[in-house]
C-alpha cells in the first residue's frame, strides 16, 4: 500500500455506519479497512499512528464562492464591526494602509443588525466620510445588498448596465440590491487566467486547512459575465500541473439570462469533466436575503410591511430557463430563501420533472429556510433537494422573529424535519458570507446555538441534529448531490482516498467542545495536504 492509517477510531459513515481501527490506501483509492491485528500484517510506503484519534471522510461543502472569498481577503473587512462608526475608521485605515484595488475602496461584510450605533444600512453620506475623491463599493455581510459613495455612484450610474438595473439602484441612498451587486464583478476589469489560477489556490490551501477536499462552489459570477470561460481554463490548467487539493464541482452561476443562453448552447452538461473539476448545476438567484429584506415572502415582512422582498427572474424567466436547462442535461440549484420563492420554484421543478420518474437530475433548492408543512410535502414529493447552511443559525436567530414573526419560523430553518421526511440535506456554508469552517457548522447543526452557548435550549430546538446527521450533511448527502455517492462521501473500498482526521472525537465529547475540535490531517488522493 501507498499509506496505512491505523490505531484509530475510522467512523466511514457507510450505510451501517461502520467503524474500524485502520484504513489503507494504495493509487489513490481506498482498498483496506480493518482491524489494527491485520494492518500489523500489511506493508506500505507509509506508515501513521492515528493515536485513537477520529477518522472521517473528507468534508464537502456544497456552496459557497471560493473566487469570492480569494478576492475579499484583499477588501476591507468589516465582518466583525460593531458599529457604523468602525465601518468608516476600518475604511480610513485601509485607504491610507492599503490603497485602491481595481481603482476602488472595496469591502465587505457590514451587518447593521450588529450595530451599537444605528439599526439603518450604511448609506452614500456614511461612504463619503471614508473619501470623495475614490469610489467607495462596499457589501453587505449576505452579498444581496451593497453601498457607495457618491463618487462609486457616479462611476455606476455611466455603466452600461445602469440603466436596466435602475429597479436595483437607490441614488439617493447609494444603496445597491440584487443585480446591481453584481455590478462589482464589471468593476474588477480583466483578470487573467494565471491570476485566477493564483486565487484558486490560495482558497483551497485554506480550504484544506478546515478538513475540505470537496466544494460546490459558485466562481463564475465573481468576474465579469464574459469571463466565465478563463475560470474553467484556470481549473483546467491547475489540474493538468497536478496543483489542485479540493475537488470542484462548479454551481455555474450567471445573473444574466444571454448569458445563461450562450452557456447552454455551447453544450455544457452536468457531470462534463474529471476528478478534479466537474460541470455541476446551473446556479440561480431566484430571491434576496432576510437581512437585507429581500427574501421573497408570500405576505409583507413582519418589520416592514411596505415589502414582501425581490423576486429577481419573472417566473415565466425562470421557467424558460429551468426547461432549456433540464432538456440539455443541466442540474439546477436555484437560491430561494423565503417562503414565496421556494414555493414558486418549487412548483416550477415539479412541473419539468413531472414526465419522469422522481428528481433524474437531483435540482435543488439553496438555501430554502422559510418552509412550511406544505412546501415540505411538496419537497419530499418531488425528491428535491435543499442545500442548508447550520452556520446561518448564528446571525439568522437575532433577527429572524423581527423580520417574519413567530408564525413563519414554526417550520423555518427545518432541518431535522427535512431529514425525518427523507428529503436529500447537503450541506454548506455559503463563505464567504460565513465562515467555511465545516466543525462550527456541525455545532451550530447540532446545539443550534450561538458561539457564546446562547440560547440555552438552543433556537428552535425541535430542529436539532445528532451529531452523525450533522457530519453527513458534508459527508455523504454531500456526495449525492453531485451524483457522486459511489465514489466519495464515505469510506468503503474502492472509493476515493479523501479523508479527514480531527483532534477530538465529536461523536464521544460534550456537544459544545465541538466548535473547538481542531483538524490534524487533511488528506486528498491518499495524499496529506
Amino acid at each position: 500500500m501507498d499509506l496505512l492509517l491505523h490505531n484509530g477510531i475510522i467512523r466511514t459513515m457507510d450505510e451501517d455506519n461502520s467503524i474500524y481501527e485502520a484504513v489503507g490506501v494504495k493509487d489513490e483509492k481506498i482498498v483496506f479497512l480493518g482491524s489494527n491485528e491485520k494492518a500489523k500484517t500489511l506493508n506500505a510506503d507509509k506508515k501513521i499512528d492515528l493515536k485513537g484519534k477520529l477518522l472521517l471522510p473528507g468534508f464537502i461543502d456544497t456552496h459557497l464562492h471560493i473566487l469570492h472569498y480569494a478576492l475579499s481577503e484583499s477588501m476591507v473587512k468589516l465582518t466583525d464591526c460593531k458599529s457604523l462608526k468602525e465601518v468608516i475608521k476600518k475604511g480610513k485605515e485601509h485607504l491610507k494602509n492599503e490603497g485602491l484595488k481595481f481603482g476602488w475602496l472595496l469591502g465587505r461584510g457590514w451587518n447593521q443588525n450588529n450595530f451599537e450605533d444605528t439599526d439603518q444600512f450604511v448609506t452614500k453620506e456614511d461612504l463619503d466620510k471614508i473619501s470623495t475623491e475614490h469610489p467607495i463599493f462596499f457589501s453587505r455581510v449576505c452579498g444581496h445588498m451593497a453601498t457607495v459613495n457618491s463618487r462609486g455612484l457616479e462611476k455606476i450610474m455611466a455603466m452600461d448596465k445602469a440603466d436596466k438595473l435602475s429597479e436595483y439602484i437607490n441614488e439617493e441612498t447609494g444603496i445597491l440590491t440584487e443585480s446591481a451587486v453584481s455590478l462589482k464583478s464589471d468593476l474588477l476589469g480583466e483578470i487573467t487566467v494565471k491570476e485566477i489560477e493564483k486565487l484558486l489556490q490560495k482558497a483551497h490551501k485554506d480550504l484544506n486547512k478546515v478538513g475540505i477536499t470537496g466544494v460546490h462552489s459558485a466562481d463564475f459570477s465573481t468576474l465579469p459575465a464574459d469571463s466565465w470561460e478563463k475560470v474553467i481554463k484556470a481549473y483546467k490548467s491547475l489540474e493538468e500541473k497536478d496543483k489542485l487539493t479540493v475537488r470542484t464541482y462548479e454551481q455555474c452561476m450567471f445573473d444574466d439570462k444571454d448569458v445563461i443562453d450562450d452557456f447552454i448552447k455551447k453544450g455544457y452538461k452536468t457531470g462534463d469533466g474529471s476528478g478534479f473539476f466537474k460541470i455541476g448545476p446551473l446556479k440561480l438567484l431566484a430571491d434576496g436575503s432576510l437581512g437585507a429584506r429581500t427574501a421573497y415572502m408570500n405576505e409583507p415582512y413582519n418589520d416592514d410591511q411596505s415589502t414582501k422582498g425581490i423576486l429577481i427572474f419573472s417566473e415565466d424567466e425562470l421557467k424558460e430557463i429551468f426547461e432549456k436547462a433540464h432538456k440539455n442535461g443541466l442540474q439546477i440549484a436555484v437560491h430561494a430563501i423565503g417562503n414565496g420563492a421556494i414555493d414558486l420554484n418549487i412548483n416550477l421543478i415539479n412541473k419539468i420533472n413531472k414526465k419522469e420518474e422522481g428528481n433524474p437530475l437531483r435540482h435543488g433548492i439553496v438555501h430554502a429556510q422559510f418552509t412550511n408543512e406544505e412546501i415540505l410535502k411538496e419537497m419530499k414529493k418531488g425528491e428535491i433537494l435543499a442545500y442548508i447552511q447550520p452556520v446561518f443559525v448564528s446571525t439568522d436567530m437575532k433577527i429572524a422573529e423581527e423580520r417574519v414573526g413567530k408564525d413563519r419560523l414554526k417550520k423555518a430553518y427545518a432541518w431535522k424535519s427535512m431529514i425525518d421526511m427523507g428529503i436529500k440535506v447537503p450541506g454548506s456554508s455559503d463563505a464567504p458570507v460565513e465562515s467555511f469552517d465545516i466543525i462550527e457548522n456541525i455545532y451550530y447543526a447540532v446545539t443550534r446555538r450561538s458561539k457564546e452557548g446562547e440560547p440555552e435550549e438552543g433556537w428552535l430546538p425541535k430542529e436539532k441534529l445528532s451529531v452523525e446527521e450533522a457530519v453527513r450533511l458534508f459527508t455523504s448527502e454531500a456526495a449525492y448531490a453531485s451524483f457522486e455517492e459511489n465514489i466519495k462521501g464515505s469510506l468503503e473500498e474502492g472509493k476515493l482516498a479523501d479523508m479527514v482526521v480531527l483532534d477530538k472525537n465529536i461523536f464521544e465529547i460534550d456537544k459544545d467542545e465541538i466548535k473547538d475540535t481542531n483538524i490534524i490531517h487533511t488528506i486528498v488522493n491518499g495524499k496529506i495536504v
